[in-house]
């Protein structure tokens, strides 16, 4: 799975955190073996929901969400106790998280809780799937305590469910490290990553694909720490990883590339961070369904490193670029959208454009007020 949710510092648009490839689809791939239903039926939605699991790991979410609602139709024959229409609409939930979709995301999750709480109660690990997905939605709309305590009743039905040394709890603790980082409790967070890590660690050598969202996590904290040194090793495992799961072109990727084209620009490489930007670009726009929100973010990163270079034209023409898909894809009044106006009004001062740098600023501060209120 992929994690492309974007967490940005309010001075820079540059620190990318994979997210969402961990979110939490603990025991879907064996939940349904005992479940005795009308054969032809139980195939035809168990030959959906694999379909659809392998659009959205490609990062095909059209055909994704058009083959979960398919199978969302087929499980609603089936009896009001099965459990597969919650496992449907979480699917659902997933492909919207993934595209950045929270408000559609966030229904679907509810849902397949109130569906999954009804059919098996509240101690079970379909229920610990619901609650981590809701508590990335939580996160994500800056509600730090529901965040926490959706996370920490997860972990906590987990362990018992799993016990206390399970791979699966990994994806729990990377969730409260996100949130923990967030909130600038910056040595909670990395215990929490490493602890996610170790219990990711496999004895025969071989190197899961969930580990890659957590070595970005940790190497993105050692940046903010100015500990590159540390952090360069793991964003560059972690592209590892992704590549050799997903293969070069898919949003994955470019977000692999663009946090180490931000850790090479945060220590003056710029050249190299030049490359990385550009093979980000060229990574998500070879994937099936280029993420546009993923390539706004791109752009805006490498504009500021054009305009820190003195390349003010190709500053001025990714800065426009970057306005006009993010303000599509987040809307007019985003706060990201702001940082990005407040960016591309200094660009303009810098070509003598005073007048409309200030008109330009006007918005951005516009934006932060309405914001705020």
């Amino acid at each position: 799975m992929m994690a492309d949710q974007v967490m940005l510092t309010t001075s820079s648009l540059r620190v990318w955190v994979l997210r969402t490839s961990l979110l939490l689809v603990w025991l879907l791939s064996t939940l349904f073996l005992s479940i005795p239903v009308e054969a032809a039926s139980a195939d035809r939605w168990q030959q959906l929901t694999d379909e659809g699991t392998l659009a959205r790991e490609q990062a095909r979410y059209r055909e994704a969400e058009r083959v979960f609602l398919e199978a969302g139709r087929e499980a609603e024959q089936f009896d009001t106790a099965d459990t597969r229409l919650a496992a449907t609409f979480n699917n659902l939930g997933l492909v919207f998280h993934e595209q950045g979709q929270y408000a559609k995301a966030k229904s679907y999750y509810e849902r397949a809780l109130a569906l999954w709480e009804q059919a098996v109660g509240t101690e079970h690990a379909d229920v610990a799937t619901a609650l981590h997905n809701l508590a990335e939605i939580y996160q994500q709309e800056e509600e730090f305590e529901q965040a926490e305590a959706y996370y920490l009743r997860a972990l906590a039905i987990g362990e018992r469910v799993l016990g206390s040394g399970h791979p699966q709890l990994a994806l729990a603790h990377n969730g409260l490290g996100l949130l923990y980082r967030t909130e600038g409790r910056l040595v909670q967070a990395e215990a929490r990553f490493h602890l996610a890590l170790a219990l990711l660690e496999r004895q025969d050598g071989t190197t899961s694909a969930d580990v890659a969202p957590i070595l970005n996590n940790l190497a993105s904290l050692y940046k903010e720490k100015e500990l590159y040194v540390f952090a360069e090793p793991l964003y560059q495992r972690a592209l590892a990883i992704r590549r050799a799961h997903l293969g070069d072109a898919h949003p994955a990727v470019a977000v692999c590339l663009n946090n180490l084209a931000n850790l090479y620009h945060a220590e003056g490489l710029h050249e190299l961070a030049d490359q990385q930007y550009r093979q980000a670009i060229a990574s998500n726009e070879g994937s099936e369904e280029p993420s546009e929100r993923l390539m706004g973010s791109i752009l805006g990163n490498w504009a500021m490193l054009a305009h820190e270079r003195g390349l003010l034209d190709e500053a001025r023409l990714r800065y426009e670029r970057a306005l006009v898909i993010q303000q599509q894809t987040l809307g007019r009044s985003h706060p990201i959208v702001a940082r990005l106006l407040d960016q591309y009004a200094a660009l303009l001062h810098d070509f003598g454009q005073p007048l409309q740098a200030g008109l330009i600023a006007t918005r951005a501060s516009a934006i932060r007020t309405r914001g705020l209120k």
